[in-house]
């Protein structure tokens, strides 16, 4: 069993989204496990022998026991593929986590907003007894999703503070996808994420969020749901 599920479109999408959550949460004694739905076979830069590598020294940098990989086809993720949604459906049941993560649907990849759409109908297929799935694992109704965010900015259900700590492990993780980000004098295309400024802009927003969260840096989340609060003073 998992604490957190993380589902992710490619290698990185979970460090550069949630990364801090994570590092916090393991840190919290939680166990988290990540599952990227493609190989980033299509990415501009970089090979999925590299992106495989990169991804597993990330993982280990945020303290991340399990990562798993779905096999799906890169740039061909579609909401409403019923394989594909039964691969993260066999997911949720296997590891019966408390909660999911995964990223949000308000972005411009389109295997970002995919991803969003299979898992989001998901977490309740997940409960369906007579739905079979690869592994046949049993049936499991009791995950709740939260949407990290992806590229495009959104207006959060909730906020996650994260310390400078959570923070520095996220920014080590990140930077273990070197095949990906900006190498100065790089003959490779030019890419959002390969720009000189992309880190600078993740940092930034990070800090935007821990503003209005009352800490050093935050991550955003929405969800489908309201959350469960007990304790008012928490908020």
């Amino acid at each position: 069993m998992a604490d957190l599920l993380v589902f992710a479109a490619h290698p990185d999408d979970a460090e550069i989204g949630c990364g801090a959550t994570i590092a916090a949460h393991v840190r919290a004694g939680a166990s988290v496990v990540i599952v990227d739905a493609t190989r980033g076979e299509l990415s501009s830069r970089g090979t999925v022998a590299e992106r495989e590598r990169e991804a597993a020294a990330a993982a280990a940098v945020l303290g991340v026991g399990r990562r798993e990989n779905l096999g799906l086809r890169d740039g061909h993720l579609l909401g409403d593929d019923l394989a594909a949604r039964a691969l993260i459906v066999d997911s949720i049941r296997r590891h019966r986590p408390r909660a999911v993560l995964c990223m949000n649907g308000h972005a411009r990849h389109p295997d970002h907003i995919a991803l969003a759409r299979l898992v989001a109908p998901a977490i309740k297929a997940a409960a369906l007894h007579q739905l079979a799935t690869p592994s046949k694992a049993a049936a499991y109704a009791d995950a709740r999703v939260w949407f990290y965010e992806a590229e495009l900015p959104i207006s959060p259900t909730f906020l996650v503070p994260c310390s400078e700590d959570d923070w520095g492990l996220k920014r080590d993780a990140v930077r273990c996808y070197a095949s990906q980000l900006h190498r100065p004098g790089s003959e490779g295309p030019v890419t959002t994420i390969a720009s000189a400024g992309f880190l600078s802009a993740i940092e930034a927003r990070g800090r935007a969020w821990g503003t209005l969260a009352g800490s050093a840096f935050a991550e955003a989340f929405t969800g489908p749901e309201s959350p469960r609060v007990t304790d008012l003073r928490a908020i």
